[in-house]
């Protein structure tokens, strides 16, 4: 399995549907704990509790909530992307940064592509 991924509410539902045969993913829509509306301070707590990488365009990981308040976050900068291309930039990182090794603030975008 690669990646253990929580989508941010930001990100569209097809984005699970793409990943969810090759990644542990959640989306915060649909966890219980979780959901529409919850702070990023939140599901900052939640990712490390659950060992998840965050999946967003919010740029509030940038400069409001520091790294060391969660597992790790990848920061897509282009919220155009089709779900399709944030699922192959995943898919691509994936292929070269085992889970363990992603930490901290990543930004990921067409680059991977």
């Amino acid at each position: 399995m690669g990646y253990r991924l929580l989508l941010d509410e930001n990100l569209e539902h097809e984005v699970l549907t793409h990943l969810e045969d090759r990644h542990d993913v959640q989306h915060v829509d649909f966890v219980t704990e979780l959901g529409k509306g919850t702070s990023d301070e939140a599901l900052a707590r939640y990712s490390i509790a659950t060992d998840r990488t965050i999946v967003t365009y919010d740029d509030d990981f940038v400069g409001e909530v520091s790294p060391e308040q969660y597992r790790a976050v990848l920061f897509f900068e282009d919220d155009t992307l089709p779900a399709r291309d944030i699922a192959a930039v995943v898919d691509a990182m994936s292929a070269v940064y085992p889970h363990d090794r992603v930490d901290g603030l990543q930004k990921a975008g067409r680059d991977w592509l």
